[in-house]
């Protein structure tokens, strides 16, 4: 999978062909995190109507799939997150979180054209301001 990464003062676009995915934001310190961009109606619910359901029943998650993490862990990022574009929220997580199986949820999408993603539960990460 062939990403392009754009280069700014702070931010390095993530993109597959013309899709952005995300970014990775350098922060003061010099840390870099990777931020996914999504929706609020992108949170995975397991089948429930509404976000607050899902989350009062511990099923909500956000999902970021298999490669994106491997190539993010690849260029040393430990940092993770999701930056929702409709809210401005931002949650973030340990990416050693999205590999410990014991934490996640793996589902497989590819035969409805997307892709083999994780899924981390709302109460392994944590809402922050970047």
């Amino acid at each position: 999978m062939a990403y392009v990464l754009c280069p700014e003062k702070h931010l390095e676009l993530v993109k597959k062909d013309k899709r952005l995915y995300g970014a990775i934001v350098t922060l003061d310190t010099g840390q870099k995190v990777y931020m996914a961009y999504r929706k609020r109606s992108e949170i995975y619910r397991a089948g429930e109507v509404r976000v607050g359901e899902a989350i009062k029943k511990g099923v909500a998650a956000w999902a970021m799939d298999d490669d994106t993490l491997s190539m993010m862990r690849a260029h040393g990022i430990t940092v993770v997150g999701v930056f929702v574009r409709d809210t401005g929220d931002r949650y973030v997580t340990k990416i050693d979180n999205y590999f410990d199986k014991t934490k996640i949820r793996i589902l497989n999408y590819s035969a409805r054209g997307g892709r083999f993603s994780d899924f981390c539960p709302f109460n392994i990460s944590n809402i922050v301001e970047l």
